[in-house]
């Protein structure tokens, strides 16, 4: 039997014992996750990549305090003070606000879990929950593209006579034209393709579905991948080619996603751009274009229109032709 669970890369069962010849195994040790507050949160978050973020965050805080990891952290002894210490050394660390506020909220989610399972008291409990967030900002990351570096991206990946150009061009223009994550676009299928509608049937963060509707633009591009490369074969939508145009069936990785764009940007001679920037251009490019934030938000498949803004990069342009115009 496999004995493995795992949540954001960390195996939640046991190792199994060896069993002796005069030795009787229990089949009833509980998983860790029934008995670890922080597995225990792990496992309720519905996202892969929150699981591996938030595993990642609580495995720092339980050497921060000097247990060596996750696993042998005590995590129902700790307190509403070591969570504002754990906060101050974070904070001194140079670390942004949010980001050291994302740590809080794995914190405040370990001690859900552990009032839940009764190993932390309610006013304990109370105390860790009413810890205010880290305040202040920081500038955000990312920059949206120009049309003019648009243009080359596309260009570069469509002089290319291969089938992986046809690919590349249809991957490039569905990031562009609909916002989609890295993980979004690699989870399509062939079946999420309503072509009446000219739309993508995505599914986001939060197991959240949503419609993601094609430009003429992206459209184009991706009925011609579909019909002179991939076909209607079910499956995966964006699938690997290796050399000598052999078209796979395997469905492509987020890292796959990164090295095309990082590959066809150097080509075209675009300045470093990250594959998240593509979904801060396609923001920013729909709130150029009179679109209203909140029909941006539904696009994009964000929660908040807080979050939404962060994606916003019209204000470093107005910033900058405001700069050029105040002359001494």
């Amino acid at each position: 039997m496999n004995n493995e669970l795992m949540i954001g890369g960390i195996n939640l069962l046991p190792p199994l014992r060896k069993k002796q010849p005069t030795e009787i195994v229990s089949d009833t040790v509980p998983p860790l996750y029934l008995t670890n507050p922080a597995l225990a949160y792990l496992a309720s978050l519905t996202s892969k990549r929150s699981e591996k973020t938030m595993a990642s965050l609580l495995n720092i805080i339980a050497k921060l305090i000097g247990y060596q990891d996750l696993y042998q952290c005590e995590w129902s002894k700790i307190r509403r003070h070591h969570v504002q210490g754990i906060l101050k050394i974070l904070s001194d660390s140079d670390r942004a606000p949010a980001t050291v506020n994302t740590y809080l909220a794995a914190l405040k989610g370990m001690a859900l879990e552990a009032w839940m399972m009764e190993q932390m008291s309610s006013e304990d409990y109370q105390h860790i929950k009413h810890v205010k967030p880290v305040r202040g900002s920081r500038l955000s990351k990312g920059r949206a593209l120009s049309q003019h570096e648009i243009s080359k991206l596309l260009n570069i990946c469509e002089y290319d006579p291969s089938c992986k150009g046809v690919r590349d061009s249809a991957i490039v223009a569905v990031l562009l034209g609909c916002g989609l994550r890295r993980s979004e676009i690699v989870s399509l299928d062939h079946q999420d393709i309503i072509w009446q509608d000219q739309a993508l049937r995505v599914l986001g963060k939060g197991n959240k579905e949503r419609l993601a509707f094609m430009p003429d633009g992206t459209f184009t591009r991706l009925t011609e991948y579909v019909e002179e490369v991939r076909g209607d074969l079910a499956g995966p939508l964006f699938t690997r080619i290796r050399r000598f145009d052999d078209i796979t069936a395997e469905r492509m990785t987020d890292q796959a996603i990164y090295h095309i764009l990082e590959t066809r940007r150097t080509t075209a001679g675009v300045a470093k751009f990250s594959p998240h920037d593509l979904r801060r251009t396609f923001a920013s490019t729909m709130l150029d274009n009179g679109e209203d934030i909140i029909t941006v938000k539904d696009a994009m498949g964000h929660a908040s229109i807080i979050t939404t803004q962060k994606y916003d990069k019209r204000g470093d342009d107005r910033l900058r032709k405001a700069s050029k115009r105040f002359n001494f």
